[in-house]
């Protein structure tokens, strides 16, 4: 925990440059210089559905570990989990398609019953950009379906359709901070993903590091990613999940995913 607040706190300190502080010229054209320089930040809200896609020729991989299992609800069982997932399809010109695998159970002889990947979904996502809509940088819509096929245990949870809606505002006195928020409704996201409910969050992020909140249900995910300099395409998240009906569900989840292009999208 100290880990992170310290980047907080250097975060703090970074995120305040002004006028102000900047007396002279050539401060000012130090202070945008350096700015220019970070990297390009993109809020994103965490573990809650987006309204983006992935573009085509992109794809992922993540794994996540959490120190409590919601389907069996056992003091001390943690559970694993990762997905892979590709994209397919230009959303700025037409209709872009994520498609994902997830694998549920990530047991090995190590940790858990031995039995890696007998648990799994199959998720697909249709996602259009929306250039300039309401005043946006960025702006996209989604529709799609989670657990839209599965094998073990998945087959018991029901299939769940959404639609999401994400926003980026690029805001700051040199448009340096991203500022992100999502809403959108889901069948089955609610309730260990057997209801239906609405859900929603915001983020803000600066050149590697990214602040958010998602709301789901009864749950609230506080997160905190950071995108090393060194490892561009790795991005590493620490969520807190807090539940406000059913505290025995508060968990903690670290996720690791990495970002890939297996070709360019043709124009």
């Amino acid at each position: 925990m100290l880990k992170f607040v310290g980047i907080l706190s250097s975060l703090g300190i970074i995120l305040l440059p002004s006028y102000g502080s900047a007396t002279t010229d050539a401060d000012r054209y130090l202070t945008a210089l350096k700015i220019y320089s970070e990297r390009q930040s993109t809020a994103s809200v965490a573990n809650v559905a987006s309204g983006f896609g992935v573009q085509g020729g992109a794809g992922f991989v993540a794994v996540s570990y959490s120190n409590q299992d919601l389907q069996t609800d056992q003091a001390g069982d943690d559970d694993g989990s990762m997905i892979i997932g590709l994209g397919l399809g230009d959303p700025d010109t037409g209709i872009g398609i994520e498609a994902s695998i997830g694998i549920t159970s990530v047991s090995t002889p190590f940790w858990g019953d031995g039995k890696f990947g007998d648990e799994g979904n199959v998720n697909i996502k249709l996602h259009r950009s929306l250039p300039n809509f309401g005043g946006t940088d960025l702006a996209s819509i989604s529709v799609g379906a989670s657990n839209l096929m599965g094998w073990g245990s998945t087959v018991e949870n029901p299939t769940n359709t959404y639609f999401a809606y994400s926003g980026i505002h690029n805001v700051g006195i040199y448009k340096q901070y991203s500022f992100g928020y999502t809403i959108g409704w889901g069948s089955a996201v609610a309730n260990t993903e057997s209801e239906d409910s609405i859900f929603y969050g915001a983020a803000l992020a600066r050149s590697s590091y990214n602040m958010s909140i998602g709301v789901i249900g009864s749950e609230r995910h506080f997160t905190l990613s950071w995108q090393p300099d060194f490892l561009r395409d790795v991005s590493i998240s620490y969520t807190r999940v807090v539940d406000q009906d059913l505290g025995f569900r508060d968990r903690d989840i670290l996720s690791l995913g990495y970002a890939f292009r297996l070709w360019s999208s043709l124009r």
